[in-house]
């Protein structure tokens, strides 16, 4: 057998892809995942692309594992924080995590100074490594998320996003086999593919031929043609299957997989082989104190049987923990173990936890092992310990995995009640009241459903509050409006007054259903109705009432708001006054108060609120759902500012989460933003990838809804079909729910409308007048009224370049204002407007607009003689790549020049052809070329 590494064999065109990713790094970087079953080389491939690297080059490397009942918390995290540690010391890296560093020391104690905020890791881990990401090559690897917990997940996908926007490469990698179906990286994954983030490269099989290849280096010697036909087929292609086989080739081959990965297993003494069982029982990994706790037996005899499995190559030491070398060599041996041995080691882990701190993960830890050693009994109550520790430290996704194993070992349990101090039912709510502050909002569905089934008829309050959580639930799922739920819930309390805060806060919440569906005025009316029943509670010290009085003045204050009436904007400070203390009602206040600014066109107030909002979120651990709806309308109300760009990179820099009511409002949003950014392909490939979801949240949530009629009518447009369009634009007029959101629709079907009467066709544009007619006092209206008059020949362009609204439009407007004026023979003052519309289209991150603009000016021969004359040589090959796509890193590898220089010539192109943009560089290119 061949002692040493073996070449890396089947794998080349990877290891050059991930070379090709990483040398296209240049102000943006890279992320790439590898994915692969079991075995498939992964991590091989990994070290050989790292070992390739320059010295000039940071890597930072981490791998997630398994304690045995679910992931260890941030374990990769901090493996990559100790090698950043060692790269540059700790005085850089608290540098580089600013005021808030110390809540690095809870993985890395050298980091911190003081106890630091846990609740703020993954911000700060994030923040350290995207500042120095400006300073530093680094190279990040995490290696087996199919095991990473749910803040690992977090930054990972954070960091991915961090990498579309600033020189860093990340490298993942998972278990493809071990990701199946409700796994929660699949959404993680399937959200950066949408988001076209992430470069997968999933590593094949090896061939027959390379099968033996590999074996017969790892066999160092030639083997029969049978034996390689062998291998070839019992390893299918798996090359840790291959070397295992080949390593024992010539002894008696095993017979099965788990055979061949025991060999190593079976050579080991008698007391090694008791340790790895012992090891194996803890899962893959397992720190040294509580394995000495589990071990029977002298020291000495432990750390002789350590050195053997070590040198056996079957363990390997990580820090001050044992870990399985393959985490298929943990199941194999585990595999081996008797029942009354699993029973006992199951039982002296459980006992070897209990000594420990009860912390959520230990808790979810000793019911794994009770569970495992058929003590149901104590792994129920354990359960339910955990998920009560979890849910008061916000872990929210730790709280739902404790409550589903507390809930599946319930019946098992002679008297569950006794031993876990609750009912099933109640266990149910509170499991699905996780999973929504979770954001898995499908799963919370049926553990709901399921607690009203069962719920006691008796306990009228009880039933009532599962019914009015149902009702949330199904709303934020998108499967109904919750009205039947709640319509069930009121009438089961009928009009007992002793019911009445129960009652108010029914009422409240369908209040915020008719608001979100758009029924501004009965929104309004049952706003009033809890308010008024919650009000003498409130009065008596209530804080429950007390709180409802506040949500109901705040959603009073949104359907005002989107209805038309500026009056609603002074209950927001009213209710701002009272939501002191409650953390979902100054969350809601954010949401709807930043949303409300933009309505009335006050976007640098509404960026502020919705900063302000997503700070306090993060301080006080907020739900994630509003998290990310507060993100989305700090994007939204950086879009209507006119800084597009910005509002990229913070779309590009969001945790990713499940589709449900939040996600589809930020979809679209980013539709909408790709539309405006003039990036008609991508917007069409966004749309079509969300479709689904926005479909389903849009049928019972008005802004996505309206927003999803422009976007489809925008894009519509852009094909040259007016008669889709229109079709899109009359929900303006057809459904009168959409208040002031209906505005941005009567410039899409007057812009439709125009393009049919140029082919000599008509349509009905007098219902689109009418709701500009009714909106005529709102602040933004001159806007969208000035843009439907232009469109038609009604009225100038010039009537709306300075009116308030969003940038982009008024961008808009200024283009069309140079065309008009082009049109009536002032060729030098088309020139000066166009010119001027294409700089502020350009500085706005309008790409689109300012490609037209430029399109404009040189298709009437105002952009100057030859523009492209003034180049030189190597400008122009510059100027051909940037045309085709190119970013400045794929540009300086094509040429063979630095990103600098590459940078340096794009600005001279720009300057000497006056083109405002990339895109209008390359319109040039593309009009002189033909």
């Amino acid at each position: 057998m061949q002692i040493g590494r073996v070449p890396l064999v089947g794998r080349q065109a990877d290891l050059d892809a991930l070379r090709d990713e990483i040398a296209a790094v240049g102000s943006e970087g890279r992320a790439v995942v590898v994915s692969g079953d079991a075995g498939m080389g992964k991590t091989r491939l990994l070290r050989d692309f790292t070992e390739s690297l320059d010295d000039g080059v940071i890597v930072l490397h981490g791998a997630s594992v398994d304690s045995g009942s679910g992931p260890a918390p941030l374990t990769a995290i901090t493996d990559l924080l100790r090698d950043l540690v060692d790269a540059l010391g700790v005085d850089a890296v608290r540098g580089a995590a600013g005021p808030a560093a110390d809540a690095l020391g809870v993985l890395v104690p050298a980091l911190a100074d003081s106890p630091g905020d846990a609740e703020r890791l993954a911000d700060v881990v994030v923040e350290t490594f995207s500042n120095l990401a400006r300073t530093h090559r680094l190279v990040v690897i995490i290696e087996d998320l199919h095991w990473s917990d749910s803040t690992t997940c977090e930054i990972a996908a954070r960091l991915v996003r961090r990498a579309a926007v600033l020189p860093l490469f990340v490298l993942l990698s998972y278990r493809t086999d071990d990701v199946g179906r409700g796994h929660p990286l699949r959404p993680v994954l399937a959200e950066l593919d949408r988001a076209r983030l992430l470069t997968h490269r999933p590593l094949a099989r090896l061939s027959p031929a390379e099968v033996g290849a590999l074996a017969t280096a790892v066999h160092g010697g030639t083997l029969a043609a049978e034996v390689l036909l062998d291998i070839a087929a019992r390893s299918d292609g798996i090359p840790f299957y291959v070397e295992e086989l080949a390593s024992f080739s010539g002894e008696r081959l095993p017979i099965s997989l788990r055979d061949v990965l025991l060999l190593r297993y079976e050579r080991l003494d008698a007391e090694a082989r008791r340790f790895t069982r012992v090891l194996a029982t803890g899962g893959v990994e397992v720190g040294d104190p509580v394995l000495r706790a589990v071990f029977e037996g002298e020291e000495s005899a432990l750390e002789d049987a350590v050195r053997s499995a070590v040198d056996a190559q079957v363990v390997v030491i990580r820090d001050d923990a044992y870990a399985f070398r393959h985490a298929l060599m943990q199941e194999a041996v585990y595999a081996e173990l008797l029942p009354t041995e699993r029973t006992r080691l199951h039982t002296a882990y459980a006992v070897a936890w209990e000594a420990a701190a009860p912390t959520a993960r230990v808790l979810a830890d000793i019911a794994h092992h009770w569970r495992a050693a058929h003590v149901p009994d104590r792994a129920l109550a354990a359960a339910v310990a955990a998920q009560r520790a979890a849910s008061g430290a916000s872990a929210w996704s730790t709280a739902a995995e404790a409550g589903e194993r507390a809930l599946e070992l319930w019946d098992a349990v002679t008297d569950p009640e006794t031993v876990s101090g609750t009912t099933r039912v109640k266990l149910l709510r509170r499991t699905s009241a996780a999973l929504v502050s979770a954001n898995r909002n499908d799963r919370a569905l049926a553990f709901a459903r399921e607690a009203v089934a069962f719920w006691p008829e008796e306990d009228v309050v009880g039933r009532a509050d599962m019914l009015g959580d149902l009702a949330t639930i199904e709303f934020q799922a998108g499967v109904s409006d919750g009205v039947e739920s709640i319509e069930q819930a009121l009438a089961i309390l009928e009009d007992d007054p002793r019911h009445d805060v129960q009652r108010a806060g029914l009422l409240l919440s369908s209040a915020r259903v008719h608001m979100l569906n758009g029924r501004q005025s009965l929104g309004t009316e049952v706003a009033a109705r809890a308010h008024a029943t919650a009000e003498p509670a409130a009065t008596a010290g209530d804080r429950f009432a007390a709180e409802i009085l506040v949500q109901a003045l705040l959603i009073a204050a949104t359907c005002r708001t989107t209805a038309g009436d500026e009056s609603g904007l002074a209950l927001f400070a009213q209710a701002r006054a009272q939501a002191g203390g409650f953390v979902r009602a100054m969350m809601r206040y954010y949401i709807n108060y930043s949303n409300a600014l933009m309505l009335v066109g006050r976007y640098e107030e509404a960026v502020a609120v919705a900063r302000e909002g997503h700070e306090y979120g993060r301080t006080h651990v907020a739900d994630l759902g509003p998290l990310v709806m507060i993100e989305a309308n700090m994007i939204e109300a950086h879009i209507y500012a006119g800084r597009l760009r910005e509002a990229e990179e913070l779309g590009a820099l969001l945790p990713m989460v499940e589709p449900g009511l939040y996600s589809a409002f930020l979809r679209e949003r980013l539709v909408c933003l790709a539309i405006w950014r003039g990036r008609i392909d991508g917007a069409e490939a966004a749309l079509e990838a969300a479709r689904l979801e926005l479909d389903m949240f849009g049928a019972y949530e008005f802004q996505t809804r309206f927003g999803m009629a422009y976007d489809l009518g925008e894009l519509a447009l852009a094909r040259g079909d007016a008669h889709e369009a229109l079709s899109h634009a009359r929900a303006a007029w057809e459904t009168p729910a959409g208040g002031v959101l209906a505005l941005p629709l009567t410039a899409v079907a007057a812009r439709a409308v125009a393009m049919l009467r140029e082919r000599g066709e008509d349509a009905d544009i007098e219902p689109y007048r009418a709701v500009l007619a009714s909106f005529a006092d709102w602040p933004v209206t001159p806007l969208w009224a000035a843009v439907f008059a232009a469109e038609l020949g009604e009225g100038s362009w010039g009537s709306a370049v300075d009116a308030a609204g969003p940038a982009y439009v008024r961008a808009y407007a200024r283009v069309r204002r140079g065309e008009e004026v082009l049109a009536a023979g002032d060729r030098t003052a088309a020139r000066e407007i166009l010119s001027a519309a294409a700089a502020y289209a350009a500085e706005l991150g309008a790409d689109g607009l300012a490609a037209r603009a430029q399109e404009v000016m040189t298709d009437a021969g105002l952009a100057g003689v030859a523009p492209r004359s003034v180049l030189t040589a190597r400008e122009e090959q510059v100027l051909e790549l940037v045309a085709e796509g190119l970013s400045n890193g794929q540009i300086a590898e094509r040429l063979y020049i630095s990103v600098k220089t590459v940078s340096v010539h794009v600005s001279a192109i720009l300057r000497k052809l006056e083109a405002p943009s990339r895109t209008a560089a390359a319109a040039i290119y593309r009009r002189t070329a033909a």
